[in-house]
């Protein structure tokens, strides 16, 4: 027992530095020069943060309902025109409140930060800082897969999309069937004319 509390004390202490949970790990060991996540083919936005609104436009009922096998009532999209989010739920059982959450959103991240850092530095330290998270080659100016978090994060000129493959991470049943949220994530964002 007094074991037990002392790895509590001594984890708690450290919280600054590393998470004894969850997905956080420290910074210490990231590499700061590395820049090959960079997508250095990467040239314009296809399309402008001032057009992003209605983010519900981005995603398709039938594309989520083919991923989820399940049929396109079973997928509800929530968002109205002017907001630059969306929820997706996807209803698993005849239960309207058994659902699987997810979502699509976009918000500003400028290349250049006040303090003269830029957002290389940002998103090398935001990857740095999490255990599960990948580089996913090829996608906007750089893009980052959080598996614990299921959300892939494409960086593109001054903004940022956030796309959440709906899951769930309490339902067993859910978590039983061993989804590739990686690939949906990533099958949603393609469909996306942000890439296309």
């Amino acid at each position: 027992m007094k074991s037990i509390f002392k790895i509590t004390v001594l984890c708690c202490l450290s919280v600054l530095f590393v998470s004894c949970f969850g997905d956080k790990k420290t910074a210490i060991g990231t590499d700061f020069n590395d820049t090959s996540f960079v997508n250095k083919s990467f040239k314009n936005n296809k399309v402008n943060f001032s057009n992003l609104n209605n983010s519900c436009q981005f995603v398709s009922k039938n594309q989520i309902a083919k991923l989820y096998n399940v049929t396109e009532d079973k997928v509800q999209i929530i968002g109205n025109e002017l907001s630059k989010s969306c929820t997706i739920r996807v209803l698993i059982s005849d239960n309207n409140f058994d659902f699987l959450t997810g979502a699509i959103s976009f918000y500003k991240t400028p290349d250049k930060l006040d303090d003269g850092s830029t957002w290389v530095d940002s998103w090398q330290l935001k990857k740095g800082l999490s255990k599960s998270s990948v580089w996913i080659k090829n996608m906007g100016k750089a893009a980052l897969y959080n598996a614990k978090k299921r959300t892939l994060f494409i960086k593109f000129n001054n903004y940022t999309m956030e796309l959440i493959a709906p899951g769930s991470d309490f339902n067993q049943i859910e978590k039983a069937k061993k989804r590739d949220y990686k690939t949906i994530a990533l099958t949603l964002a393609k469909n996306t004319p942000l890439l296309n």
